[in-house]
Order: structure tokens, then sequence, then C-alpha cells
């Protein structure tokens, strides 16, 4: 990365779902119009054609192509050629539905203590998400275990208004991240540990103990075509990144209430979908989530 660089690196990780991916490249390229951006798709292992129907569609985007290494590896690979002055880490199912990159790099000029930074999400359904989170901690972990609705018992920032002001958070939701090219070069990339899940939480930990600003600007607005998800690998995958996460960076009594605190959430919700007959899925996924958090079982990724 060079001052000398593009404006902008978009770094889109894909794997799979062709048609989602190119409609957030063209939706990307729309709201780049007017800067000098270097484009970077690293293929994660996709099996259905996707890396040879982006470079159909778009020949000038470089499309890197390896095995399903995991998600935080693949934008490190990503981060090993970016050259722009400030580098987004774009999920391949997030558009653009208002503002545009340009109004978004001047905001950020305008903030040299800004090292990472992410925008107002919403789903599909134009339902804001809650990309503005706290770190773990106990009290948020048994605060969402026992579905508790209080500010401060939650990871998310909740309060609707919050997001149309401009303002700082401990972390932001990886959908949609972009990172100041000084603030890579300080920290580093993502830890690989990380296969899937938390390793934006690490990152904007590790960028705000460098003294660099995480800063949720409402300038842009964009879509996360997401939903979530019942598959037991994935459920368990989620709380086992989040005991991660507490044991790389907590001590070891607070990193274990985090998981008593998790074990919590998975007992309590497989004693409600045990009730259900059509909820088979959803207990499987808690029954292994829990062996995992426990170490009865191995993390679903490495």
């Amino acid at each position: 990365m060079s001052d000398a660089g593009p404006d902008l690196t978009v770094l889109v990780v894909t794997h799979g779902r062709t048609e989602l991916a190119l409609r957030t490249l063209r939706s990307a390229r729309q709201a780049a119009a007017g800067l000098d951006v270097q484009w970077l798709v690293i293929d994660s292992g996709s099996t259905d054609g996707t890396p040879d129907a982006i470079e159909r569609e778009h020949p000038e985007i470089q499309v890197v192509r390896c095995e399903n290494v995991g998600f935080a590896r693949a934008n490190n690979r990503g981060l090993e050629l970016a050259t722009g002055r400030y580098v987004l880490l774009l999920n391949p199912d997030v558009e653009i539905a208002d503002g545009t990159f340009g109004e978004l790099l001047t905001m950020l000029d305008q903030r040299p203590e800004v090292g990472i930074a992410s925008v107002i999400q919403q789903g599909s359904d134009a339902e804001l998400q809650y990309s503005i989170r706290r770190y773990p901690s106990a009290r948020s972990s048994i605060g969402e275990a026992l579905a508790l609705p209080w500010r401060g018992w939650r990871e998310e920032e909740r309060a609707p208004s919050r997001y149309n002001l401009e303002g700082s958070a401990d972390w932001l939701c990886g959908a949609f991240l972009i990172a100041r090219a000084e603030t890579v070069v300080d920290v580093g990339g993502l830890d690989e540990r990380f296969f899937l899940y938390s390793e934006e939480t690490d990152w904007c930990y590790r960028a705000r103990t460098a003294g660099w600003e995480i800063r949720h600007l409402p300038q842009m607005t964009v879509t996360h075509h997401t939903t979530p998800s019942t598959r037991p690998d994935l459920v368990a995958q989620l709380s086992w990144a989040k005991l991660l996460f507490a044991r790389k960076h907590y001590r070891r009594g607070a990193s274990g209430a985090i998981r008593a605190a998790l074990a919590t959430r998975h007992l309590l919700r497989m004693l409600a979908f045990s009730t259900r007959s059509q909820a088979r899925e959803r207990l499987a996924a808690e029954r292994h989530a829990l062996a995992v958090v426990a170490g009865v079982a191995p993390p679903p990724f490495r």
C-alpha cells in the first residue's frame, strides 16, 4: 500500500453464489464512479464457476483463485496485493443502497485519526442491522443468553437513532469494513486463527489498542443480503470464534465467564427447541455448539 497508489482498493472474497457476487461488484462499481480503484477478488474454493463468471463480466478485476482457506486468510491474500490509500473489505452479498465511495473517502480524509470505519447496514427487507457493537463481555454474553433487551446487556447497539449519527464504536460488523492503509501496515492483517467470524472484532480491537479510532459513518447505506444460519457447523463456529477472541485478549477469569455464558445460551436453547417437533435442525445446531464450547468437540473450522 502506498500514498502514490489508487484512492481505494475494493477487496471481495467469494465462495460460490455467483449471481449475488456479480450484483455486489456491479453495485460497487457504480458507487466508485470518479475514483481510481483497484479491484481484487479472492475466490476461496468456489465450485460453481464464480471466478470465471466474474472474469467474463469484469475483465478489469484481478481474480485470484485459492482453496477454501477461510475468510480471514483469503482477505489477507488480498491485503498483500492492495495498493490503495484505503482498502474496503466488502462481503460478496452486499449492495450499495445510498451514497458513494467518493463521499466516504472525503469524510475519512478529514478524519486522519480514524483507522477503520463502516456505514449503515440494512437487510434485504430494509430493516436496520445492528452493526455497531461493544466488545464481548461476560455481562453481554449472559444478557444474550437470557435474551435481555437492556442496553449494556448485549453486544449490539439497538437504538436506531444511534445509526443516523457519526460516532465511535468498539467494533463494527465486517460485511462492509474500510481501513486506512496506514492502519493495515500498523496492526497487520486479519488473524487467520479466526477461520470465520470474530475476525473483524479482533481487527478493530487491535487497531484501537494501537491508537486508531473505530468510527461509524452514516454517509452511506448498504444492503446486506444475509439470513441467520441454522447449520450446526456455523452456529458452533460463531460461539467458538467468540471464545477464541476472549482467550486471546482477556484474562482467564473473564474468558471463563464468557465461556460459561455461551454454554448457558446453547443449553437454554436446546431446552426450548427440544419441545418443538419442527425444530430438529436448530436443536442439532445448539447441541453441537454446546459441545464445542464445552471442549468435548473440536471447532468446525480451523
